[in-house]
């Protein structure tokens, strides 16, 4: 597959990850926001230590090929998040 392809994919991937981990991420916060919030950066930070092993596991790429999938990944992951911030509003 081309890198193309895989950076696509990363952005693709990252930013439906987001918009569905800002809506985990309210659902919580409604419950109880500490909940919310430490589930949030728990869940964020085994997601980018999955991609990352999976991304070296699967992938052999120079360095400016992974930096444009850690850029397209980072780009969906902020356009996610705030495309769901714009859409929904929590309820806490």
């Amino acid at each position: 597959m081309s890198i193309t392809l895989w950076i696509g994919g990363a952005f693709v991937l990252n930013l439906l990850v987001a918009a569905t981990l800002v809506l985990g991420v309210y659902k919580l916060m409604e419950q109880r926001v500490a909940a919310g919030a430490f589930g949030g950066v728990l869940v964020g930070a085994a997601i980018i230590y999955a991609e990352a092993t999976f991304g070296e596991e699967m992938l052999t790429v120079t360095v400016s090929e992974m930096k444009l999938l850690v850029l397209a990944a980072a780009a969906g992951s902020v356009l996610g998040v705030l495309g769901t911030l714009l859409v929904f509003e929590p309820e806490i």
